[in-house]
């Protein structure tokens, strides 16, 4: 640094300057000469071959750079051309994954009996965290009966489970007593107006989720074991998890929900859906909807729902997306 910035006063590098300034021997600043020279801070000069001239920093540094660049051009090129030609490849791979197991990919699985026994082992064999998507408002009791015990002992062994479920299943009093003793075990449950798909996530390694390209399509499942995907999955019900609301037992079916499943009906009328459509994405009987949707047109003073619809964005009761 010293010789440089020496070099800048004298407008060249000299030796009896350079010495003054460092002290050193010829040795010594012959070394530090040299470095500058290997880093581009001092050149020849062109009209005059004996002599050193210093450099401008930032010229120095864009010589420096310029070989090393144009080797991160090549190996850039390269990956660029091994890139392209592998990923020729990947319609075959996607072909072989719909059709069958990729190890550490996606299972598809079409028989519905083989699903539950693969949701049952993987259950059985969780360790750490079980995350449950469970749309649709009634729930057989005969199949909350058959899944209690496992879930109970899933709890009991530390596992973190957490569930969700739509808020009419809030009135069946089977469900009530399902997760009052889950809940009791150490079980979190909460319920939402509307969700996505059924959805099964096991210590964030392995997920279950529909095999629908279609509305109405026949039962079965795709297993996920692939990294990205899971973790995009966790992500997905994380998110459905922070807007749900707990899952209170000892109080009236829709306590602490009626608002909200009101609102998430205007929304789906404000949008125009019919009442069969509503009521499978709140996940209720279409004579429920019906009579829900009757209760809230007195209520808003309405005789029909265009007008049930202006009402509720007057009283602010829609969501932007639903006033849009």
């Amino acid at each position: 640094m010293a010789v440089y910035l020496r070099a800048l006063v004298d407008g060249e590098f000299r030796w009896d300057g350079a010495a003054a300034v460092t002290g050193m021997d010829k040795d010594e600043i012959a070394q530090c000469r040299d470095e500058l020279l290997v880093n581009r801070l001092l050149q020849l000069d062109t009209a005059d071959g004996e002599r050193l001239l210093p450099v401008n920093p930032e010229v120095a540094a864009a010589r420096m750079a310029e070989p090393m660049e144009e080797t991160i051009r090549v190996y850039r090129e390269a990956v660029d051309t091994s890139r392209e030609r592998l990923l020729q490849l990947m319609p075959a791979y996607l072909g072989r994954t719909v059709s069958g197991h990729v190890p550490g990919g996606l299972e598809i699985i079409t028989d519905a009996a083989e699903v539950q026994l693969m949701v049952n082992q993987a259950a059985a064999k969780c360790s750490r965290e079980m995350m449950t998507v469970q749309p649709g408002g009634y729930r057989d009791p005969a199949v909350l009966e058959a899944a209690l015990p496992q879930d109970l002992a899933a709890v009991q062994r530390g596992v973190r489970f957490r569930v969700l479920y739509q808020h009419t299943s809030r009135t069946q009093l089977s469900m009530r007593s399902y997760v009052s003793a889950i809940v009791e075990a150490g079980a979190q449950v909460r319920t939402a107006d509307q969700l996505a798909e059924r959805m099964f996530i096991f210590d964030r390694e392995v997920a279950f989720i529909p095999k629908r390209s279609q509305p109405h399509q026949a039962p079965g499942a795709v297993v996920v074991r692939e990294p990205v995907l899971i973790s995009f999955l966790c992500a997905l019900f994380d998110q459905f998890w922070v807007s749900a609301v707990p899952f209170i037992t000892d109080g009236p079916g829709y306590q602490n929900v009626s608002d909200d499943l009101r609102r998430s009906i205007l929304d789906l009328l404000a949008q125009g859906l019919k009442d069969e459509v509503v009521a499978r994405r709140l996940g209720m009987s279409v004579r429920t909807c019906r009579r829900h949707i009757a209760s809230l047109m007195q209520e808003l003073g309405a005789e029909s729902r265009f007008e049930a619809g202006v009402r509720a964005a007057q009283f602010g009761l829609l969501t932007r997306e639903a006033e849009e």
